[in-house]
């Protein structure tokens, strides 16, 4: 069977755009990402691996600049960003759903963020640290994002 391809798997990634708060600010030639002290290296570092496009900056909703990361996550694949005492923020592909894993303090008001695009949760998870955990439905052009006050925001962006 030339030139035909059989039991290729479909792509079953999920491809969204992350926002997350610019946090680097400097004093004249001295500058400082509390982020980036909190991990241990720079965001972008994190994300990579699962980046598919070059991240850029834009105004968030309140107007201040976050950087968005064009992301795919490949389907049983997820990563986690430790926050060190405050939990951890992790994003992982559970069948096609999007799962996200926030500090448990952020959980209800994510949940109510996500709306109909949420399948399940918040659900409570212990561990070293309290985390809520749900599980979202992305959906083309939808859009949700968890306000940090005058940092900006953290959100996600489903794309086509």
């Amino acid at each position: 069977m030339a030139g035909q391809v059989v039991g290729a798997e479909p792509d079953r990634a999920i491809r969204f755009l992350l926002t997350v708060p610019v946090t680097r600010f400097g004093v004249g030639p001295f500058s400082i990402d509390p982020v980036e002290q909190l991990i241990g290296c720079p965001l972008a570092d994190v994300l990579e691996p699962l980046r598919v496009g070059p991240s850029t900056r834009r105004p968030s909703a309140s107007g201040t600049a976050v950087e968005v990361h064009p992301l795919a996550l490949p389907e049983g694949e997820g990563l986690s960003i430790p926050l060190a005492q405050f939990g951890e923020v992790g994003l992982a592909n559970r069948s096609g759903l999007l799962e996200l894993t926030v500090p448990a303090a952020w959980g209800e008001r994510l949940a109510r963020r996500l709306g109909a695009a949420l399948a399940s949760g918040p659900s409570r998870v212990e561990g070293t640290a309290a985390l809520a955990v749900c599980l979202v439905r992305l959906k083309p052009g939808m859009r949700s994002g968890i306000p940090l006050g005058a940092l900006g925001e953290l959100g996600v962006e489903a794309t086509d």
